[in-house]
């Protein structure tokens, strides 16, 4: 199959998951909304989460800045294709891990985005200086790499109960490597290198130590 063949079938494959899209969509924002509810109502017990985040990924943080910017991006990419393709991966168990992926990881967004206020900073430069530059490719990437796992996991229950045929299965295992290779893979990796020299640029001049672990 050609290049411009497969390309074609994108936006064939994304109108057919317009529904897993607005699940996914739907479940991040949700997320992003009981994280910041956490902070809201119970602050002290958000710090703390933030506190074990920060143990977790904070030593590998600290240590990328002593490799050069395309090692960084390349580590950053390592980590996000290895938590889409988990996303992708995990639908396998109808859809479950996806879903709560995709979910966990718009509460983390929502709790380190009430702890930068809580510092002083405001939502919009926040969102603007410490999301964006990368966010616009990487969010994106982690929704359709959830729709993805979701839209497998649900075809493989509905395979389970005689409900989809093995080769509609399977042509839905295509249009996810499909999708992982030509969309996911390319956003992957501009998000990580603007991550790496754009967005921590941005965050250290105007924010200093704020996003601690981000």
């Amino acid at each position: 199959m050609r290049v411009s063949e497969l390309l074609s079938r994108i936006p064939r494959i994304l109108k057919a998951s317009r529904r897993y899209i607005v699940l996914a969509t739907g479940l991040f924002l949700m997320g992003i909304a009981a994280g910041a509810s956490v902070f809201y109502y119970n602050p002290l017990d958000a710090s703390q989460l933030l506190l074990l985040l920060d143990r977790k990924f904070g030593p590998m943080t600290r240590s990328m800045t002593q490799l050069s910017i395309p090692d960084m991006a390349r580590l950053v990419f390592w980590n996000n294709l290895k938590a889409t393709g988990l996303l992708i991966a995990g639908g396998i168990a109808f859809g479950i891990l996806p879903m709560v992926m995709v979910f966990i990881n718009g509460l983390v967004v929502g709790m380190v985005s009430g702890d930068v206020i809580r510092q002083g900073f405001g939502l919009f430069p926040f969102v603007l200086i410490g999301i964006l530059p990368h966010g616009v490719f990487e969010i994106p990437a982690y929704i359709i790499g959830g729709t993805l796992g979701i839209r497998l996991g649900f075809n493989i229950l509905g395979y389970e109960r005689g409900r989809q045929h093995g080769q509609g299965l399977r042509a839905i295992v295509i249009d996810t490597l499909i999708v992982l290779v030509i969309v996911l893979i390319p956003l992957l990796a501009i998000a990580s290198l603007v991550e790496v020299s754009v967005t921590r640029q941005l965050v250290e001049w105007v924010m200093g130590d704020a996003l601690r672990w981000h």
